[in-house]
């Protein structure tokens, strides 16, 4: 465990450590991995999270370990190796302000004085060549990226910025900074890319507009700093007599090209095979080809199936492609132009009748979008690519898919007022339930904040069929109300820089947790620069004459003041003084495992006192249950993490006989059960002794959950799967001797004396790690390719994954329409 030491790299004799298995080096400050770590055949994990990795290097890390060595191996001959010197160079700013002007200037081309309005994106591979400013011979290469300004993509535009960019933000000084939203642009690249962004500021026509180019330049360092590379002005209508070129242009490329040789992507290394098999993919003249011509060209220039992988993944990474290899639905496509699919997606934000049906997008209106009457009327799409395009615009958090599979919502268009709705803050509670409020505050607010979390939260959106037969979907334009099922509902409303969130039910903590995490997992995702800027805090409960007090409480600090022996904390508003405990009701730290153990023992003893108070059980368990399947997917993200384990024999005792049977669970919320395919989901095999003793640990935790969870969860797997699918007693005695008899393995070999020591966030013991990854090593071993798992991994949008069966994994898959 080497994790959190400061080490910034990793020596080259670690390539003589033939039998590694485990390498944690997590939280360092890592930026090359030597290329001998592709020589060690026994290394089984390596974690290199939160390392500041050069962009190859990360996105092939993110891969997978597999694609990590073919990166490495593919590396290791001098004659193969060859450096790059590329970057993007993204254009924007608002519309008409000279953006695809400047950049015909800047390319060599000649710009007009009207050019035609940009849809979504024009992309241009290696448009701009600029010699090194301090290496001969050595030319940096810019992928321009030439976005339009108008507002309705702004929201979708955020999802290609990137770090290792140069941005030109481009202005007209006859419209002015204001008029011009120029703070609002470098607003939005602060919270999207960081402090990290390098702003070229721009102002345009500096001769034949005939306005001086005022801005406040010392503000804007000030509240920017580093992110601000200069100010800048061109005229890309005037020739420059001294230059040969337009006004400005020559010492705009100058700046350009010595802003870009500080990336940390430049010079970087790359197979000779790989590159040509890039540049032969980037020459086919069309926008989208199939995962099967894509390995075809590879395999022409020598790539085996592992490293076609990786190079696919490398190429969306850096921009050049768009293509998703872990998503089965999108798998089988490359785009390899991305201006062309972002200009479909932007015909669907520009479509009126998409805007004036509060954001429905019926099938039956497709064609008339993408075929009949085009935005920019030339750019047809045919009717056989509109079940991808809407899978991408699932993707991108632009739509969703109504549950009958015949029409998208699209979010930015949702109504603008907000509907009436089942119960308001201001009200009290119904009977038996209670309430949580919690604020977000923000220093900034994000673009597309609402639209992008009535994406990521629309399983849980309110339907209300009214008299009519028409139904209407509780969401609008600052915010949304939400169900999810017994664990309660949800009100969420953007207030200026504060998200409200309410969560009203019988226990509401677990519904609150899993929205908090969606916040959270948009924010890190999608505005990586409003990271340490944002916090949750508890609303002042005081009102006077009937209106609430505008105060905030931090979350983390009032439990720092409680755990410092403050009882009160006055209100920055209204002065009043409030009990801690009061106003953490309902947002107390629980410790898991404890409360946890606490139902195990309550359901032991029966389960007439857990149906007493069913729905707050479901709730608490629901919630506990996804703090340790989230502890253990930090440990192995590559494996499922529910089983059972038994000796073939039905005999613990009888360990000498070495034969087990391993079964594996879906792990569908609510609804876990054992994987019931045929021949899939269940392992028999021989071990020794020492590997039982080592998944032990992992396998008596696994054995508490599932014991716990059965009751609860077998009435919905057999309403899902037919009665008598899960035969509760059945499964409760095998559990009941799984853990008896694992706790017996560890209390033989001394493994629990430690008791909590070495757990991470209190939940998971290094004996429990060490477990998970004995389980997860024996499955690639057994099953290198998961033909035999039964279940298939999806990412959830609360930032951790689940494993499910076939039918979960169908049930949880949008309809799409066949055309």
């Amino acid at each position: 465990m080497l994790g959190k030491n400061q080490i910034t790299e990793i020596p080259e004799c670690i390539g003589q450590l033939a039998n590694l298995d485990l390498l944690n080096l997590a939280n360092n400050k890592i930026t090359d991995i030597p290329e001998c770590i592709a020589q060690l055949t026994n290394l089984q994990k390596l974690d290199l999270d939160n390392n500041p990795l050069t962009p190859i290097l990360k996105s092939a890390y993110q891969s997978g370990l597999n694609e990590l060595k073919a990166y490495l191996r593919s590396i290791q001959e001098p004659e193969q190796r060859e450096e790059f010197y590329e970057a993007k160079l993204v254009l924007v700013g608002e519309g008409g302000v000279g953006k695809t002007t400047l950049l015909k200037a800047l390319t060599g081309k000649d710009p007009q004085t009207n050019e035609p309005t940009t849809h979504g994106v024009d992309i241009a591979i290696q448009a701009l060549h600029l010699p090194h400013p301090h290496k001969e011979n050595v030319e940096i290469k810019l992928n321009s990226w030439d976005f339009g300004g108008q507002e309705v993509y702004r929201v979708t535009h955020q999802f290609f910025f990137s770090k290792r960019s140069v941005y030109l933000l481009v202005w007209e000084p006859r419209r002015g900074v204001q008029q011009c939203q120029v703070e609002d642009w470098l607003k939005l690249l602060q919270m999207r890319v960081g402090d990290e962004a390098r702003v070229i500021i721009v102002s345009t026509y500096c001769q034949s507009g005939q306005h001086i180019a005022r801005i406040d330049k010392p503000v804007l360092k000030r509240d920017f700093g580093d992110m601000i590379v200069g100010f800048h002005e061109v005229d890309s209508l005037v020739d420059d007599p001294a230059t040969g070129e337009k006004v400005g242009i020559a010492q705009l490329k100058q700046i350009i090209a010595e802003t870009a040789q500080n990336f940390d992507q430049m010079g970087v290394v790359l197979n000779k095979a790989w590159r040509e098999s890039r540049d032969e993919l980037l020459a086919i003249d069309k926008p989208r080809i199939s995962y099967t011509k894509f390995t075809t060209v590879c395999a022409t220039h020598g790539l085996n199936d592992i490293a076609t992988k990786t190079l696919a993944d490398l190429m969306h990474d850096l921009g050049y492609i768009v293509y998703y290899s872990e998503d089965e639905r999108l798998q089988d496509d490359v785009v390899l132009q991305p201006e062309w699919l972002t200009k479909a997606i932007g015909f669907v934000l520009e479509d009126r009748t998409t805007q004036n049906m509060d954001g429905i997008l019926s099938d039956n209106r497709l064609l008339e979008v993408w075929w009949n009457h085009p935005a920019d009327g030339k750019t047809r799409y045919p009717s056989e690519l509109y079940p991808f395009f809407l899978r991408l615009m699932e993707k991108y958090d632009v739509s969703y898919r109504l549950e009958d599979g015949t029409a998208s919502i699209v979010a930015q268009h949702v109504p603008q007022i907000r509907p009436n709705l089942p119960w308001l803050p201001e009200e009290e509670p119904a009977n038996n339930r209670r309430r949580i409020a919690t604020v977000c505050v923000m220093e900034e607010s994000p673009p597309g904040l609402i639209p992008w979390m009535i994406v990521r939260t629309h399983d849980y959106i309110y339907q209300r069929h009214e008299p009519d037969g028409k139904t209407h979907r509780l969401h609008w334009q600052k915010g949304m109300f939400l169900r999810n099922k017994t664990h309660g509902e949800a009100m969420l409303e953007l207030r200026d820089r504060e998200l409200h969130l309410y969560t009203e039910a019988v226990w509401p903590e677990y519904f609150t947790n899993i929205l908090q995490q969606t916040l959270q997992k948009l924010i890190s995702d999608t505005w990586p620069g409003l990271e340490g800027r944002y916090y949750f805090a508890v609303p002042c409960p005081t009102k006077n004459q009937g209106k609430a007090c505008m105060g905030r409480f931090e979350i983390g600090a009032l439990r720092q003041f409680l755990e410092e022996g403050d009882t009160h904390y006055p209100c920055q508003f209204c002065r009043t003084r409030h009990k801690i405990v009061d106003l953490l009701f309902g947002l107390e730290e629980e410790d898991t495992r404890e409360q946890l153990s606490r139902i195990e023992v309550k359901v032991e003893r029966g389960f007439t006192e857990i149906q007493q108070n069913l729905q707050e059980f479901e709730s608490r368990i629901a919630n506990y249950v996804m703090g340790i399947m989230q502890a253990v997917a930090s440990e192995s993200k590559r494996g499922p993490r529910l089983f059972t384990l038994e000796p073939r024999e039905g005999n613990w005792r009888r360990l000498t006989s070495k034969g087990y049977r391993l079964h594996l669970w879906c792990e569908e919320p609510n609804c876990q059960h054992p994987v019931h395919d045929i021949d899939k989901g269940v392992y028999e095999f021989k071990a020794p002794r020492e590997w039982v003793e080592k998944v032990a640990p992992y396998a008596n935790l696994i054995a508490g959950l599932l014991k716990t969870l059965t009751p609860i969860t077998a009435p919905a797997a057999n309403m899902f799967f037919g009665e008598e699918f899960m035969k509760v007693s059945n499964l409760q005695s095998q559990l009941e001797i799984m853990k008896e008899l694992t706790n017996t393995i560890l209390s033989d070999n001394k493994l629990l004396i430690d008791g909590t020591a070495g757990m991470r966030d209190g939940l998971v013991s290094q004996a429990e790690r060490s477990g998970i990854l004995a389980l997860h090593s024996f499955l690639n071993e057994e099953d290198s390719h998961h033909e035999r798992l039964g279940l298939k991994r999806l990412p959830t949008y609360t930032g951790d994954y689940l494993w499910l069966c076939e039918k979960h994994y169908q049930n949880r898959q949008s309809k799409m329409p066949q055309f």
